[in-house]
């Protein structure tokens, strides 16, 4: 399954992104990890093809009024086994 790495910039901590992008990661059944990073941005490791990504990224702003995605970096990209849970991090 491509697994791609990203870095989330923007009003993304203190604002429930993570707990949106748990939820929205299980109900569209997708594997991976969400993670607060020191610098203010966040850590998504998410399972799924380039198109459902850009539609997940699309739907989780949208899910939260709070929250403002002004950048996502693709820090890498590789095929892994499927990974049946998505995880907060802490």
């Amino acid at each position: 399954m491509l697994t791609s790495k990203l870095r989330i910039i923007g009003r993304v901590q203190g604002v429930g992104f993570r707990f949106h992008c748990s939820q929205l990661a299980r109900q569209w059944h997708l594997g991976g990890s969400v993670k607060n990073e020191a610098d203010g941005s966040v850590s998504l490791v998410l399972q799924a093809d380039a198109q459902t990504r850009k539609d997940f990224l699309q739907a989780l702003e949208e899910a939260n009024p709070y929250a403002r995605i002004d950048q996502v970096d693709l820090l890498a990209e590789e095929d892994l086994d499927f990974k049946d849970s998505f995880e907060t991090l802490y």
